[in-house]
This record gives structure tokens, C-alpha cells and sequence, in this order.
């Protein structure tokens, strides 16, 4: 198996999913979805797979349209957890890329899910973010796998996100998650 790790250019537009063994908090079994990112400016994006349980109307009176009082609300990240960001993509299926809206104000995502109901829209709380040259040593030490964000990512259950993301793109990894946090529980 080879050791080294990916190199890391541009990521904006992919996933990346936690090692198994990063016991941050605020990462654990995460994957985040990155909007931007370069050496010289760090990274930005949100974690897509832990929901709240919430939408976002019940977080803000003033979303009252039923698109967005019913838009479900996502923990984004360590970074301003009290912000809301709105976030949508939209898949292109037949040439295997997507296009991502970041950072939407209320009455541009209304506007773009009623010109295309296919787009997908989350609210996040806070986001994730990562100095300039902080990403690239996480990624150098193997504390995240990285993928392009593909269709069957972006429509699977939160719950099973980060075990199939990473039993598809480190397989050695995928057996690890199994694995409980705690292993005196197992």
C-alpha cells in the first residue's frame, strides 16, 4: 500500500473524510465539503454529515417561505457555530461534476431552487476552516482522506457519509471505522 499522501493542490469542491483515529471533537467522523482553498489563503468549508435534527425555521422566524422554514440545518464547523450559512449544489450527472453555491443570502437560494428544484440546499451553523498551509499538514499526516465530490456522496444518509466515503477511497481506512471510539466498550 502506498504511504504517501495526496498531494494537495486546489480542493475546493471536494470531500474530506476524517481518519478514523482523529479524535478532534469537532471533526470526528466528519466529512467536510470544501468550498475554497489555496496554500497561500488556507481552506473553507462545511461538515455534511451531522445534521441537527432541526430546520431552519424553527432556528429563524424571519425564514418563512416554505423552502426555507423546512431547509434542515447542519453543524458546519467549530468556526462562528452561531452563523448560518446557506449552501446549495447542483449535479450534472452525465459529465460527473457538480457546481457549488456557498455562502447564499435567503432570496438567492429561493431564486435558484425555483428556477431548478434539483438543487440541493442545507443551512449550516458555523463552518470549518483551516489557516494557509494548516490543510496540507493534515493532509501530510494522514488525518483526512480526500475525494472529488461525486453523486452518490451528496444523496446518502449523514449517518452512513463517512464509513462509505472512506470504504471507498482508503479501503484501510473503511475497516478502522468500524472500530468503536472508545475500544474499552468493545
Amino acid at each position: 500500500m502506498d504511504e504517501t499522501p495526496t498531494p494537495v493542490q486546489s480542493l475546493a469542491g471536494f470531500l474530506l473524510g476524517a481518519h478514523p483515529n482523529l479524535i478532534d471533537p469537532n471533526f470526528n467522523r466528519s466529512v467536510v465539503l470544501l468550498s475554497a482553498h489555496s496554500n497561500e489563503d488556507g481552506a473553507l468549508g462545511v461538515i455534511i454529515n451531522r445534521p441537527t435534527g432541526k430546520s431552519l425555521g424553527a432556528l429563524r422566524e424571519d425564514m418563512n417561505t416554505p423552502l426555507l422554514e423546512n431547509l434542515p440545518v447542519y453543524e458546519g464547523g467549530p468556526v462562528s457555530p452561531e452563523e448560518i450559512l446557506l449552501v446549495a449544489w447542483k449535479w450534472n450527472l452525465s459529465r460527473q461534476h457538480f457546481r457549488l453555491f456557498f455562502g447564499l443570502e435567503p432570496d438567492k437560494l429561493q431564486e435558484l431552487v425555483d428556477a431548478d428544484p434539483t438543487i440541493e440546499a442545507r443551512a449550516f451553523l458555523g463552518y470549518s476552516g483551516w489557516s494557509a498551509g494548516q490543510l496540507e499538514t493534515e493532509v501530510s499526516r494522514f488525518d483526512w482522506a480526500i475525494s472529488p465530490f461525486v453523486h452518490p456522496f451528496g444523496k446518502m444518509p449523514p449517518q452512513n457519509l463517512w464509513r462509505q466515503l472512506l470504504e471507498k477511497i482508503r479501503p484501510e481506512w473503511g475497516v478502522l471505522a468500524d472500530f468503536p471510539d472508545d475500544p474499552s466498550v468493545n
